[in-house]
Order: structure tokens, then C-alpha cells, then sequence
């Protein structure tokens, strides 16, 4: 007999969670542990803007749970985002393509639009700020809406582990050592991130940050 696979995921997932249903029906263990802590910063003031770009879940369900929606578009980094934006009854504007990276993301939004707009993003204090980076034309105004803070805790060594975000990695290396485990990484970003630290080559991308996907990919590493 095979022995049993373990998975960590870097988040709580959804009640419905088709990876967990799927780690489930395999008979596989599956540990759901953030890594960070996210807080809201309150008492922003927001300014009017013809854009407001929000570049996760996390971010927009902060935004929108203590500040008013104050522009007549919205912009969101990929499919996970646009997906919580519509939870809200609201449609996006533009969506990025997360098969990307975040500089082509990041050019082909400021691409579309009219130079003259100015264009809000709600972020963290550790944001790496990749999508607004690429700004060269248009108004950019940054406002920290929430505050990411490491809560890294020490877990049972996994034959895998998927990290959501740079902020996660950190959290996870902060009591945790590399080993054997192989990583799957939400994002070009995050893959960047991990890539410099040169800690390990198993570092893997699925096709988008969608449960679907990184189950397709689980499949070819497991």
C-alpha cells in the first residue's frame, strides 16, 4: 500500500471547497494554516478616482467591508478577485490574464485606459506594488487599507505545499524548513519571490490561481 500524501494550503478554504473535496475522495491530509494576519486599517481618506484596482481577494473584501466604492470602475489583478467582486453584485472592468505576468498584467491595464484617469490602489504595507509599478502616464494613488502581518506557526512536514501569496512564504519560512516538500505558488510574483530566496528548484505555477487548476497540477505531482 501506497503511503498516505499530506498537503498544507496556506489559507482557510471555502466550505465549499472542491480541493478539499478532492484531497477527501484521495485520502489525502490536508492542513489549512494561514500564515498571515490581516487587519484593517481604518479612517482612510479615500479620494474620488476614475479607477480603483484591487489585487486580491483579501484586499477587496477589506476595502469594501470599511470604505465606499468611490470610482465608476474597477480593475481587479485575475479571476480569484474578479470571482469575489461578484459575490458583491458587481461586474469588472478590466481583469487581468493571471496566466501573465504581473508586468504584462500591469501594461496592459494602464494600456487601456485613458491617460488623463487617475486610478486608486487599496494595498497592504507590504505590497510589492507590481501592478502600479508599471505605471508611466497615469495619476497613481496608493492607500494602505490594511496591514499584512506574519503569524507564522510551525506545521508537520508535507509531501506539498500550496503558498497563496509572497507574505505566506515568509510566514511559513519563519518556523518551517524546506526539506523535501515540492511548493505550488499562486502567481508570478509569488514564484519571483521564492525563486530568489534559492532555497529549493520544486516550485511550481498552476495556469491560473483557481482551485480547479492547482488541483489539474496536484495530479501531475503527486
Amino acid at each position: 500500500m501506497s503511503e498516505r500524501k499530506s498537503i498544507l494550503v496556506s489559507r482557510n478554504l471555502k466550505s465549499d471547497s472542491v480541493l478539499r473535496e478532492w484531497c477527501s475522495e484521495r485520502n489525502i491530509d490536508l492542513i489549512e494554516a494561514p500564515f498571515i494576519r490581516i487587519d484593517p486599517v481604518l479612517d482612510v481618506e479615500i479620494p474620488a478616482t476614475d479607477w480603483i484596482f484591487f489585487s486580491s481577494p483579501n484586499g477587496l473584501d477589506i476595502y469594501f467591508n470599511h470604505y465606499p466604492l468611490m470610482a465608476p470602475k474597477i480593475g481587479v489583478y485575475g479571476a480569484g478577485t474578479e470571482s469575489r467582486l461578484k459575490l458583491k453584485g458587481i461586474q469588472a472592468d478590466f481583469v487581468g490574464d493571471t496566466a501573465k505576468t504581473p508586468l504584462e498584467i500591469g501594461e496592459e491595464f494602464f494600456g487601456s485606459i485613458v491617460a488623463s484617469d487617475t486610478v486608486l490602489f487599496p494595498l497592504s504595507q507590504l505590497s510589492k506594488k507590481s501592478i502600479a509599478g508599471t505605471n508611466k502616464v497615469n495619476k497613481v494613488i496608493e492607500k494602505v487599507v490594511y496591514t499584512t502581518t506574519l503569524d507564522g506557526s510551525e506545521v508537520p512536514n508535507v509531501d506539498l505545499a500550496i503558498l497563496t501569496s509572497p507574505s505566506n512564504i515568509d510566514g511559513y519560512l519563519l518556523k518551517n524548513i524546506v526539506g523535501e516538500t515540492k511548493f505550488i505558488v499562486l502567481g508570478e510574483t509569488s514564484r519571483n519571490y521564492f525563486q530568489s530566496l534559492v532555497l529549493t528548484e520544486e516550485i511550481y505555477v498552476p495556469k491560473s490561481a483557481s482551485e480547479e487548476k492547482v488541483i489539474l497540477l496536484l495530479e501531475q505531482l503527486l
